[in-house]
Order: C-alpha cells, then sequence, then structure tokens
C-alpha cells in the first residue's frame, strides 16, 4: 500500500498565516508569471482579481501587489482579445444560453467564464485607477491598462463603450488627479480617435448633469464634475484635420504597452507619472488601427460579406467636420451648464483663442457672453475679448454694448488683475469717429471723475483716454473751452451738471459738465500727473499739431513700474541745505496750524 505524505508543516502553518492576516500566500508576481506561462494555472487569475481589491489598510504591500496584477492581468486579457477570444466567448456563450446547454461542454464553460472574469477585471481596474488611496503610479498603471483593453477589445476597432465607461469613472471622481489628467493628456489624448470619443463622452456626461441624473454619494459634486470635465477638454488638443493614413505612429501594440509600463516603473515619484512631453513625442496616429479582425471566424458567411462591403466606409473620427461638429456641441452644452467661478473666468480668458476659431458656428457662444457681460465687474471684463470678436469678426450686433462698456468703467478697473487687457480693449472700442458726442463726452467724463479717486498709474490711464477721446471728436472741445453766444460772459454754475450715478451714457448730461476734475490735477503729488494735465492745455482739434498719445505703455504701468521709473532717473539739480533761515514749524501759514495743532513744533 502506497504511503501518503503529509504536507510539510511550516508550509502550512505561513498558508495559514496570510490568510488570516489577508495576504496572498504567494506573491503576485509570480502567479502573474505563472498564469501567463500555461494555460493550466489559469485559476490564478481568482488570486490577481482579489490582489486588486486589496488596500494600504488591509496590507502594506497592497499597491505593489496591485502593480503586478495588473500587469499580469493585461498580458494575459489582452493577448487573448487580440486574437478575438472575447467576441468568440460572447458569441458561444450566448448561443449556449439559447440552446439551454450553459456547462454542458467544457468551450461553452470556459466562453462564460471569460466574459465573466474580463467584465470583473475591467471594473476592479476602474476602482483602481479613481482609488485616491492608491499610490499614482498605480492609478496610471491602471488607466495604461483598460486603454489597452479599449483597443484590444474588439481587434481593428475602438471600443468607445469602454472608453465612455472609463472617462466617466474619472470626471465623476472626486479623486480625480494631476497625474491620472497628466497622463490622459500625453498619452493618449494627441490621438485623433481618442480625442473624438472624448468629445461624445463628455458632452453625454455634461446632458447627465443639466438633466438631473444624480449622482452616487462616492462621486463628486456637481460643479465638480463640471471642473473635471473642463479639465480634460483643456487637455484636448484642437485639431479637425481628415485623418489620412500615411503610416504615422505605427507600432506594435505589445510595445506600445511594454514603453508606458517601463517608464512607469522607472519613475522615482509622482512627477514622472503625467509626463510624456519631455522623452516621448506626441503623436496623432490612431490609438486602434484599422487591421483585420480575428473576431470574424465566428461570424456568418451573410454577416462577413456585409463587413467585407463595409470596411471602405471610414470610421466617424475620420471625418475633420465631424470631428468639428461635435467639439462645438461639447463645448456649447458645458457653457449652458453650472460651473465653478474660478472656471468661469478661466473660460472666458481663453473663449476667444481655443473656442472660438474652431467652431462650426461662433454665434452659438453670443448668449454666454452677452450674460457674462451683463454680470459685470470681473466677469464682464472678461467677457469683453469674446465679445469683441463676435461682432468683428462673426457679425454679432448688439445695441447696449456701449451702455454695458460703461457700467463696467468703475474704480475697480484700476485694481483688477486683468486691468491691461480692458484698458486695452476699451482703446478699441472707442476709436471710432462715429460715435455719438454725447457717448464720447459721457466717458470723458467718467474718466475724469474716477481719476479724483484712482492711484497714480491710474490717473495716468484716465489723462490718456482724455486726450486721445477729445483728439478725435471736436464735439467734445466745449468739455475744456465753451465760448459765450452774442458775447455775452459765461454764468458760472454753482453744481456740476453731471451724473455720476447714472449709467446711461445718454442721459448724464456730460455735454454740459467741463472738466474741472483735470484742473485739481495739476496738483497731484506725482510730477508725471502735471505734465500730462498741460498736454489738454493745447488745440487738440488740429489734428496736424498733435498726436494721441500711446496707451500700451500707460496701461502697462503699476507702483512698481513707476517707482522703477523715478529710481532710475538722473537728477540734474540736487537740493543743498543752502536755507538761510532756520525752519521754525512744521506747518507753516496760521490756517494750517489751527488745522494740524497737534502736529505743530516750534524751534
Amino acid at each position: 500500500r502506497r504511503r501518503r505524505t503529509r504536507p510539510d508543516a511550516s508550509r502550512t502553518r505561513l498558508a495559514s498565516t496570510c490568510r488570516r492576516l489577508g495576504r496572498p500566500s504567494m506573491r503576485s508576481r509570480e502567479r502573474a508569471v505563472r498564469v501567463n506561462a500555461d494555460d493550466k494555472n489559469i485559476n490564478d487569475i481568482l488570486a490577481l482579481l482579489r490582489a486588486l481589491r486589496r488596500t494600504a489598510a488591509d496590507d502594506a504591500d497592497a499597491d505593489d501587489e496591485a502593480f503586478d496584477a495588473l500587469c499580469g492581468l493585461e498580458r494575459f486579457f489582452a493577448t487573448r482579445l487580440r486574437a478575438g477570444e472575447l467576441a468568440k466567448s460572447r458569441v458561444r456563450a450566448a448561443q449556449a444560453k439559447e440552446d439551454g446547454a450553459v456547462g454542458a461542454d467544457a468551450e461553452a464553460t470556459y466562453a462564460a467564464w471569460f466574459v465573466k472574469h474580463y467584465k470583473a477585471f475591467i471594473e476592479r481596474a476602474m476602482d483602481v485607477m479613481v482609488d485616491g488611496t492608491r499610490t499614482a503610479r498605480v492609478r496610471v498603471l491602471a488607466l495604461a491598462v483598460i486603454m489597452e483593453c479599449v483597443r484590444c477589445e474588439t481587434p481593428g476597432a475602438f471600443a468607445n463603450e469602454l472608453y465612455d465607461e472609463t472617462l466617466k469613472r474619472c470626471v465623476t471622481s472626486s479623486t480625480l488627479s494631476e497625474e491620472l489628467l497628466g497622463a490622459l493628456k500625453a498619452r493618449y489624448l494627441t490621438r485623433i480617435d481618442v480625442r473624438y470619443y472624448t468629445y461624445a463622452s463628455m458632452r453625454k456626461i455634461i446632458e447627465d448633469l443639466r438633466e438631473g441624473k444624480g449622482l452616487r454619494d462616492d462621486e463628486a459634486s456637481a460643479l465638480d464634475v463640471a471642473r473635471n470635465v473642463y479639465d480634460v477638454l483643456n487637455a484636448t488638443p484642437r485639431d479637425f484635420e481628415d485623418y489620412r493614413a500615411d503610416g504615422d505612429g505605427g507600432g506594435a501594440q505589445n510595445d506600445d504597452f511594454a514603453a508606458m509600463l517601463a517608464k512607469i516603473r522607472g519613475a522615482t515619484g509622482a512627477g514622472g507619472m503625467g509626463g510624456g512631453d519631455d522623452d516621448e513625442p506626441a503623436t496623432t496616429a490612431p490609438w486602434c488601427k484599422e487591421e483585420s479582425t480575428a473576431a470574424a471566424d465566428v461570424e456568418t458567411p451573410k454577416k462577413k460579406r456585409k463587413t467585407a462591403s463595409s470596411t471602405a466606409v471610414k470610421s466617424k473620427w475620420m471625418d475633420g467636420k465631424r470631428h468639428r461638429k461635435l467639439f462645438s456641441e461639447t463645448w456649447v452644452a458645458l457653457l449652458r451648464a453650472d460651473f465653478p467661478e474660478d472656471i468661469y473666468r478661466k473660460i472666458l480668458m481663453r473663449l476667444h483663442v481655443d473656442v472660438m476659431p474652431h467652431m462650426v458656428n461662433a454665434q452659438l457662444l453670443s448668449d454666454f457672453c452677452i450674460n457674462s457681460i451683463d454680470i459685470g465687474g470681473l466677469t464682464g471684463m472678461l467677457a469683453l475679448n469674446g465679445l469683441f470678436i463676435l461682432m468683428t469678426q462673426h457679425g454679432l450686433e448688439y445695441t447696449a454694448f456701449y451702455n454695458r462698456l460703461y457700467e463696467l468703467l468703475d474704480a475697480s478697473c484700476f485694481h483688477a488683475n486683468h486691468r491691461r487687457g480692458f484698458f486695452q480693449l476699451m482703446d478699441v472700442f472707442l476709436k471710432s469717429p462715429a460715435l455719438p458726442a454725447y457717448l464720447v463726452a459721457s466717458f470723458i467724463k467718467r474718466f475724469s471723475r474716477l481719476a479724483l479717486k484712482a492711484p497714480p498709474a491710474g490717473v495716468m490711464v484716465c489723462i490718456g483716454f482724455i486726450h486721445n477721446l477729445l483728439r478725435r471728436h471736436k464735439s467734445c472741445a466745449v468739455l475744456v473751452h465753451r465760448e459765450s453766444r452774442d458775447g455775452e460772459p459765461l454764468k458760472l454754475i454753482k453744481s456740476d451738471p453731471f451724473d455720476a450715478d447714472e449709467n446711461d451714457p445718454s442721459k448724464t448730461n456730460a455735454l454740459k459738465s467741463s472738466l474741472w476734475e483735470m484742473e485739481t490735477m495739476r496738483a497731484h503729488y506725482f510730477p508725471q500727473i502735471p505734465k500730462m494735465v498741460v498736454l489738454l492745455e493745447r488745440d487738440l482739434t488740429d489734428r496736424v499739431k498733435t498726436k494721441e498719445l500711446e496707451m500700451g505703455d500707460l496701461v502697462a504701468a503699476a507702483y512698481g513700474t513707476l517707482m522703477r521709473e523715478e529710481l532710475d532717473v538722473r537728477m540734474k539739480k540736487v537740493p543743498l541745505a543752502t536755507h538761510v533761515e532756520p525752519f521754525t514749524s512744521l506747518f507753516a501759514t496760521p490756517d494750517m496750524k489751527r488745522c494740524f495743532d497737534a502736529f505743530a513744533t516750534t524751534a
């Protein structure tokens, strides 16, 4: 009788201890090698899937185990996906279910097993990708693994449903990291087919938000989702040329993933996770090449003929016009949604550069720009860029434009971060000689009134605008010099008829007023301002002897630049201590002594 051997006691104790602590008795790297070396070890797939569910709270080496498990599972499933095994398994499992023969033969059993565990692998890879407790390298690898499945799931075609679900999990997650977004931008969003389906997915997500479809408790808020959508759209290159297969970006798919894996393993920190700009040139070649598919083996002859006849039809992402249309629809949908204030301002700053030139019909952005300028303040200032492009290049007629521009001009403009661009656009808008006199006079008076409380750089801007507007419009010269009628002397007015609180330029009575504010600027403490006021005494209606002031240098001035200019001035006359009579008090006149008695000192 054959003698039975007892298992090694130490090995048994180690296995039981590992099970009790929740740790695998065999490392994931060993299982990954075993499962890809021999199909007899296919049951190790279950252990690798379990490794993806462990977190740092369960095991200190959970991230390393998940990293190795992802590599092994990607190799196992991707190899079989490229061979068309998923399509075969789905067809075989469907047939077995219809025939009621599920589990009747080994082939049907394996088909059902493969489909089930591939689905579990994708779900757990997505969980790892959006798990904020994981390290950046593991999360980026999970994204790379899923993207390999996107192009291998249906050989020769883009698995847009899988990619749509992947992007949705990323965007609706509250843990979308810079490393994950950087990897998506550097490696995938440059691809023409990935860009197309990115726009389609983002549009769908935004529409779901607008329709009020609720988010799960573990997902981000609606505003954060809108922020993530903007980040993804902003990271997507704007390229809408028709795709022409010229062999660019070729290479084996295995080598592609191997290069990505080597890069992630070689990164010593999170800084190397989202790269790609330094050592890997961006390519626009499609992520999924059009290739002969092995899944055709399971199709019927009739479907084969249909597939063969339709291979000449190019995919949607190859058409540049369709690509541009989807881009326009996505951005219009985003601008109709609610998003945070900081994203609102970022959009306004770049709308005329990044979005308008690529829109099928830029006038679709008119409502957004008009509503933004109606808000006023900094938001209205930033909306001027887009509104200016729509009016000058796309035929937008906005009758209340100058009323809104007049409302935007207030004391806060001289302290805003984007004041330079605002005043440059203001100069462009007021250059037209066809503007009515009442409108120009209202702007002149508002600049004059704001100069009383503005900082030195702001006062110089105000005087520059007043000078140029008086030179362009002779009818406004009455603000400086008003001649009497019939030789009778003009009567002095007791109060300024200008209504500074009126926001309608046609009701301010500016033409009945005068620039008395400029007279007070003669005593300004900054020496450059009185010199500029003297320029207003010239006959500005003579366009031959006068010239406009360059506003570019004036709007760029600030306290820092003015200080540097004053410190760099070379003094021709230096004040010396040669005063004959010594000072006897701080305030010389009796009135000053009476007003500032506490500060008056005598020798």
